[in-house]
């Protein structure tokens, strides 16, 4: 069972926007969620390690992506462009950049720190995300990119190339700042939802050799790890193209068992929250066992606000 952050706030009585920008209430707020953890569970499920609140277009707004915080939902960010030629120009640009001296990385930096004078565990560097190469380059344009890859694919694809060198530099800047090797020796993972957005048909020509650079320049190993949501059965495929040694579909309703047993890889399965909370034990127990007889190497569901602000 994995603790979804918007608990955190929800637990503590503060609005998301209050759990980003309000430090001192994003702590508390930490503490009552740890306390509330272990005495809800007796010790059997371990707190979520606290963090900065979770970002996960760090590396966007880096590169200039306007950040928007709602009062009660989670940030999010708007195009830089919808021209494919200044997008070039940006990312030409920005080659050789210094990520660690961007004001969202040194805010980060710094609220991890009093994070982790309270959370000894907490990481050097935390709650500072990047996406993948697809969904980067689609945030960056807006939907442009999706009419670009069709009527611009040369060029769409130098962007993507570009796109996916900076994330790979940002990754290593991050890893050098947390004290790790910037290439990670033992593995590497990758979020790239937007991914699935893509015909099945340009996955050849756009995601493989994308998740094939970013991987060859992240570590030195075999080890794969591919989170993307929304997949359909045409684009699995491919993932073995991509040099994908473990999948995580999650939420991907239209992936049956049947097809990641055809995949063939490493996979984990998510019950969804609104689906486990509507589900008696006996349909629950028949779930986790049809998942583990189709080869799931983890089935796993989640705790969120949602869980608890229906009681269940």
């Amino acid at each position: 069972m994995e603790i979804y952050h918007d608990v955190v706030p929800y637990l503590a009585g503060i609005s998301f926007r209050e759990f980003f920008e309000d430090t001192d209430k994003m702590i508390s707020a930490w503490q009552v969620a740890t306390e509330w953890t272990l005495e809800t569970f007796h010790g059997g499920l371990a707190p979520r390690v606290p963090t900065a609140a979770p970002n996960s277009y760090g590396h966007l707004i880096c590169l200039g992506a306007p950040l928007r915080q709602p009062e009660h939902g989670e940030p999010n960010i708007a195009p830089v462009t919808d021209s494919l030629t200044e997008a070039i120009r940006l990312l030409e640009a920005a080659q050789g950049m210094d990520y660690t001296a961007c004001p969202i990385f040194q805010r980060y930096a710094e609220v991890s720190a009093r994070v982790r004078a309270v959370f000894p565990d907490a990481p050097v560097l935390g709650g500072l995300g990047v996406e993948g190469p697809i969904t980067s380059v689609a945030l960056f344009l807006g939907e442009a990119f999706y009419m670009d890859a069709l009527d611009r694919p040369d060029e769409t694809l130098y962007f993507l190339r570009l796109m996916t060198d900076s994330i790979i530099a940002f990754k290593q800047q991050v890893n050098a700042f947390m004290g790790r090797p910037p290439i990670d020796p033992s593995g590497t993972w990758l979020a790239d939802d937007l991914a699935s957005m893509l015909p099945p048909r340009l996955w050849d020509s756009f995601v493989v050799p994308s998740w094939r650079r970013f991987h060859q320049g992240t570590t030195h190993a075999d080890h794969f790890f591919v989170h993307c949501e929304a997949v359909v059965p045409a684009q699995l495929p491919y993932f073995r193209q991509a040099g994908v040694t473990f999948y995580q579909p999650s939420v991907s309703p239209q992936l049956a068992l049947a097809d990641m047993r055809a995949l063939g890889l490493p996979f984990d399965w998510l019950l969804y929250a609104y689906h486990i909370t509507g589900m008696d034990d006996a349909a629950i127990e028949t779930w986790v066992r049809d998942a583990v007889q189709a080869g799931a190497q983890n089935v796993r569901t989640q705790l969120g606000a949602y869980t608890l602000g229906i009681n269940k």
